[in-house]
């Protein structure tokens, strides 16, 4: 009998329209994943869109999505007797209940297997598109399509079918089910923000996932492109064990659906029934009226009534239903734990102020109103045709929208009502953190306003899908394809807001800027596609469904017909206003803007390569001098420049032509005039000019140009609002405003099959480490050593700030005029700002510091004070003399999340530094960090400037985070240095398997940040921790003596290891700088025992039993193994390293002691009996798998 039922199961099931649409749904979701440039599953960099990882991690994010379906198919199998009446048949036969519970279940779940099997379908003949890179594509192996079938979606999909088939047995309602799913769904989501932010939760996460992600991830967390294109997930240890344990969990939620069903019907509840007994013992209780003849009726003014009434029942329904307020604790969850664990850098979090938390509620928790809202639509449209009650409706003469207009305000008020929600969660976590300037008008203004409108538009066209739709399955289906079509359109090239439903463009919110970028194009979209959205509501009015025959075509032919009504007028009146505001968007966004795709402007890119870039060695002079006029208007978002620079010729050739450019596309050229010089050749779509001298400029020969540039966004656009120049918080580089000399590389094509796609080289690559050559270009644009004279003119109520002394600041009327004079060198890439600030300044020796900060951005103002004089005092004692008398740092909106260094100028990103929470004495005091940082560029970078070729940023990048981590163990100690190290090379590590072209030792590291900041501060920390700190740093002095300010030939990556290789005293330092600076070389030290006995002499021996190796790796991660003889730190701890206070007095012995490949085993005696012992155990060298250094000491 139990086979006779799966097979019944099965049958109806593949013949029902759900598994039909869902199999062509995710087949295409599918397929258009693999089979588009423009969206990446698991994949990229090096590794193959079809390698065994990226074809696991599809099928997993598949699963995530499958879950509605694989609901729809188990969970229905018990609901669908009930609901058709066919129940009580069954219960009169003499089938068993296990056969009818299980063989039903049997048959579903088989249907959702099949189902699926288009997941590997669709990625398999996605590959074999002839327009992918074929570069991007490996061999397709049966092997890695099962396993990730059999091992990882299909154990997956069993347990979600029967945790949501037992659901559905206990609660025979569909609703809650799904509910269910949707709080499953929630939990899912806020278990990965916490695992994301909680690295050392990995290991207990990795059991705790239902869908084997952490595991997996932490199985395959270290891969290189080579391991991850040729290995399967290796199905052992924690991945074989998490998927065991939900395989149970399973079975139980089986077992818990077999001993709580019962053939009978659902009784009704002990609570219900005392409801019913006193509802009908109060009506018993009011006596009937008698009238001798019914009111006149006058059903022409009762439609208000009928709305009102209709409203009240609606909205009644939502709020007495349980699932409404499952609903609102989702978004609770699902808000607060995205909150709670989010916007953390080095492990550190953010305060809790309320722009901060808008946008991630805007990015993570949207997601859930939109779910809802299509889950309601059905719920609602279909809920009277599901009880059978559509009939006695549809027989009245109430009009159709007073059931539309009503369903659709329950379902808004719904998604308006779980906003709410999001707004008391994030209000919590300010409360929990004990921030208590809620803003409460900013999250309405900024959030939930706008927001609740987008969401009505949702749930209109939710509700106009499910009116039109054959059943509520389908409707969903349609749904789900329409969030499905608005990512994978955007992604292909269709991106104007215009077509894209519901599309209000991109709003940014800051604290210095409030919400200006993107404000007034959101409104002017919100008015357009809400007249759409009544049109659509108007629609649904008219065709919906009334009656028994529920079929689309006869709806469709009476609607001429019903257009001859009031809904007609309102019909054409939102017409109308969709047409003229659209009209209206449409010119500002592609007449007065310029529209362009990304497509656009990646084949724009293409051309101007193919153009210019054979121009980037030419020969050009050298400014020498910049005479700058920069006036900002805010309120205008516009700037206009204007100034003079001089330059010379300092080749060896007379120069015949002046190549200009000026590459930022928001900006344009008003005139350039050139002394002695002639326009030769004008490009004004890339403004690119080329001047011919009257007479070659001869060596050593002067002369100097003088320009205009504007700067302005007039209108709105379609996308790419200008986040530089805003009304208050404007950061712009000379880049974005006045023209450059010489062609240069910078912000062409990257990407290696999109430069295919173009027909360029696949990788623009810097010149060769060896190249002397290369030695005449520095890596930042080739910029220059010059002296400025720099005026700024802006709003009265705003600060500007430029590079150099100030040497007048003063108000003219409504404006702000002040001057900058920089007679030391500064590199001609530098930065203006402009805003409403308060300042802090303090006096440190002959240098004036100040901090340029949001009035209400005072929490570690003075933490930068405090670290920009420690930076100043450790970098002059070693480095020597700061060239300014001045050090600024300066607040820029958070539209992005950096600080860069300028010459005498930090700007410094309102998300970071100025909003963090170093509350907490164990986490990471980044804000110091990243300023001392920063203060080291005043050094690398700003008076030593490396070469553009291999190994350019090792000399300014790794260099500034040597000098921080310096700074930092100056301030803090050693042992409080091994929390930041990990970080960093668990991110080298980890990034090493996306890497795009090929890994590099750090001496050819090609603007590699994996590379240069992350194993770069591993490297340098051992280095000097080995060569000697004091060593290291009059080396280092020594190399900035030699380049300070000096122009080509400019420094390179071989001055700075041939330096560190000076240093060495023997054969095994110098092994240890070239693994470390010439070669890829990992590290295995691994902890294996560690036993404790107490000596007769009161002191502790520990014998400490550990394996070590060593290997080298080439460019795409393949390893060899090296024989390792070198001399490691063994550590005893009474606490471990990293964690809680773990300070000096818990080190009770830290010593070197020699370690060769293999195991070997060390026996030390101490005074106190060691808790914890580690080799490496501050993490100094880049070993593969730093967890596992240290192990807890046992006793023998």
């Amino acid at each position: 009998m139990f086979g006779k039922i799966a097979l019944f199961e099965l049958r109806y099931q593949l013949r029902n329209p759900v598994f039909w649409v869902a199999t062509v749904i995710f087949f295409l979701l599918t397929y258009g994943a693999m089979a588009s440039d423009n969206i990446t599953i698991g994949g990229g960099g090096n590794v193959n869109l079809n390698s065994p990882v990226a074809i696991v991690n599809t099928h997993l994010v598949m699963t995530l999505f499958f879950m509605f379906v694989t609901t729809a198919f188990v969970a229905n199998v018990i609901v669908r007797d009930e609901e058709s009446g066919f129940g009580p048949l069954i219960r009169s036969t003499q089938v068993s209940k296990f056969s009818y519970l299980f063989g039903r279940f049997a048959g579903a779940f088989l249907a959702a297997a099949l189902a699926f099997l288009v997941v590997p379908l669709g990625t398999w003949i996605g590959t074999l598109m002839p327009w992918l890179d074929p570069e991007t594509i490996g061999p397709n192996r049966l092997s890695y399509y099962a396993v990730a079938y059999l091992v990882f979606a299909l154990p997956s999909l069993f347990l979600v079918s029967a945790l949501f088939f037992a659901i559905a047995t206990m609660t025979r309602s569909m609703m809650y089910t799904y509910v269910a799913v949707v709080l499953f769904l929630v939990l899912f989501f806020v278990f990965s923000a916490v695992v994301d932010s909680q690295p050392d939760l990995r290991n207990v996460a990795s059991l705790a996932d239902p869908f084997g992600t952490v595991a997996l991830d932490n199985a395959t967390r270290y891969w290189t492109a080579a391991e991850s294109n040729t290995r399967l997930p290796p199905i052992n240890g924690e991945l074989l064990a998490n998927r065991a344990v939900w395989l149970l969990v399973a079975f139980a939620a089986l077992a818990i659906a077999l001993w709580r069903f019962r053939f009978a019907s659902k009784a009704v509840s002990a609570r219900k029934a005392r409801k019913a007994a006193k509802k009908e013992a109060r009506l018993a209780r009011k006596e009937p009226a008698l009238v001798d003849h019914l009111p006149e009726p006058t059903p022409e003014r009762a439609g208000w009534a009928r709305l009102r009434a209709r409203t009240r029942f609606e909205m009644g329904q939502v709020l007495r239903s349980p699932a409404f307020f499952v609903l609102l604790l989702i978004g609770l969850l699902n808000a607060f734990g995205g909150l709670f664990f989010g916007n953390e850098i080095y492990g550190t979090p953010a305060r809790p102020v309320t722009f901060a938390l808008i946008e991630p509620l805007m990015g993570t928790f949207v997601i859930i109103p939109i779910i809802i809202a299509i889950y309601y639509g059905g719920e609602l449209v279909w809920r009277d045709r599901e009880r059978k009650f559509h009939e006695i409706i549809d027989s009245t003469s109430v009009p159709g929208w007073s059931y539309l207009v009503p369903k659709t305000i329950a379902v808004a008020f719904v998604l308006i009502a779980t906003l709410l929600i999001s707004v008391l969660a994030a209000m919590l976590i300010q409360a929990m953190r004990g921030y208590t300037d809620f803003e409460i008008g900013k999250y309405l203004a900024w959030y939930v306003l706008p927001l609740s409108i987008d969401m009505l538009f949702i749930a209109i066209l939710s509700v106009f899908v499910q009116a039109l739709s054959p059943n509520k399955f389908v409707g969903w289906g349609v749904m789900v394809l329409y969030l499905v079509g608005t990512i994978v359109l955007a992604s292909i090239g269709f991106e104007h807001p215009l077509y894209l439903f519901g599309e209000t463009g991109s709003q940014r919110i800051s604290d210095i800027n409030g919400a200006d970028v993107g404000w007034a194009t959101g409104w002017w979209l919100r008015l357009y596609w809400g007249a759409v959205s009544l049109v659509l509501a108007v629609l649904a009015h008219l065709l919906w469904r009334r009656g028994a025959d529920g079929a689309l075509w006869p709806r469709l032919k009476r609607l001429p017909r019903r257009l001859a009504s009031p809904s007609g007028a309102i019909l054409a009146g939102a017409l109308l206003v969709a047409g003229l505001s659209g009209g209206w968007i449409y010119y500002q966004m592609n007449v007065v803007n310029e529209y362009t795709t990304q497509d656009d402007a990646e084949a724009q890119l293409a051309a101007y390569e193919k153009k210019y870039l054979k121009y980037e060695t030419l020969a050009q002079p050298t400014a020498t001098d910049v005479r700058l006029r920069v006036d900002l208007y805010p309120e205008e978002t516009r700037m206009e420049a204007s100034g003079r620079f001089a330059f010379v010729n300092n080749t060896d050739t007379p120069i015949e032509q002046l190549h200009l450019r000026l590459a930022d596309p928001d900006a344009e050229i008003l005139s350039i005039e050139v002394e002695g010089a002639q326009l030769a050749m004008n490009d004004e779509e890339n403004r690119y000019r080329i001047y011919r001298f009257d007479e070659p400029l001869a060596p050593g020969e002067e002369s100097a140009a003088t320009f205009r540039t504007r700067r302005w966004q007039q209108g709105m656009r379609a996308s790419g609002d200008d986040t530089r120049l805003v009304k208050n918080g404007t950061f712009l580089n000379n880049g974005e405003f006045m023209p450059q000399i010489g062609m240069d590389r910078q912000g062409l094509l990257t990407d290696r099959a999109t430069r295919r796609k173009y027909d360029l080289p696949a990788e623009l690559r810097p010149a060769k480490l060896e190249d002397e050559g290369a030695r005449g270009r520095n890596y930042v644009g080739n910029a220059p050593w010059v002296t400025s004279d720099i005026t700024i003119s802006t709003l009265a109520s705003q600060t500007p700030v430029a590079p150099g002394k100030r040497v007048s600041d003063e108000v003219q009327g409504e404006r702000r005029v002040a001057r900058f004079v920089s007679e030391q060198p500064i590199l001609g890439f530098f930065s203006i700002q402009s805003a409403e600030y308060d300042v802090a300044r303090r006096e440190h020796g002959d240098v004036t510091l100040e901090i340029y900060h949001h009035p209400t951005h005072d929490f570690n103002v003075e933490r930068m004070l405090d670290a920009m004089e420690a930076s100043l005092d450790y970098y002059e004692a070693n480095f020597g003399d700061y060239q300014f008398d001045h050090a600024r740092i300066i607040e820029f909106p958070g539209y992005a999340s950096f600080a860069q260094a300028f010459a005498g100028t930090i700007p410094y990103s309102e998300r970071i530094g100025f909003i963090a929470d170093n509350g907490d004495a164990e986490s990471i005091d980044y804000v110091t960090y990243v300023t001392a940082h920063e203060l080291g560029h005043q050094y690398w970078a700003h008076q030593l400037i490396s070469s553009d070729q291999q190994g350019g940023t090792m000399l300014v990048e790794t260099m500034a985070q040597y000098s921080a981590l310096m700074v930092m163990k100056e301030l803090y100690g050693e042992d409080q240095i091994r929390r930041f190290l990990k970080y960093e090379l668990d991110n080298y590590l980890s990034a090493r398997g996306s890497e795009a072209i090929e890994e590099l030792p750090l001496e050819r590291v090609e603007n590699q940040g994996y590379i240069h900041y992350r194993k770069g501060a591993v490297a340098m920390y051992l280095l000097q921790d080995r060569l000697g700190e004091d060593r290291v740093n009059a080396m280092l002095a020594d190399l900035l003596d030699r380049y300070r300010f000096k122009g080509p030939p400019y420094a390179n990556a071989n001055d700075l290891v041939g330096g560190f290789a000076s240093l060495a005293r023997n054969e095994g330092e110098r092994e240890l700088v070239d693994d470390l600076l010439k070669r890829i070389t990992l590290y295995d030290l691994k902890a294996e025992q560690a036993t404790v006995r107490k000596r007769d002499d009161g002191r502790f021996e520990t014998v400490f039993e550990f394996e070590a190796d060593k290997f080298y790796a080439d460019g795409e991660g393949r390893e060899r193994k090296a024989m390792l003889n070198d001399v490691i730190e063994i550590g005893l701890f009474a606490e471990k390293p990293g964690l809680g206070a773990f300070d000096g007095k818990d080190v009770l012995q830290l010593r070197r002691y020699p370690v060769r490949s293999g195991s070997q085993t060390v026996t030390i005696v101490t005074e106190r009996r060691p808790a914890f012992v580690g080799i490496d155990p501050y993490n100094k060298y880049i070993d593969r798998n730093s967890d596992d250094n240290i192990i807890e000491a046992e006793a023998e």
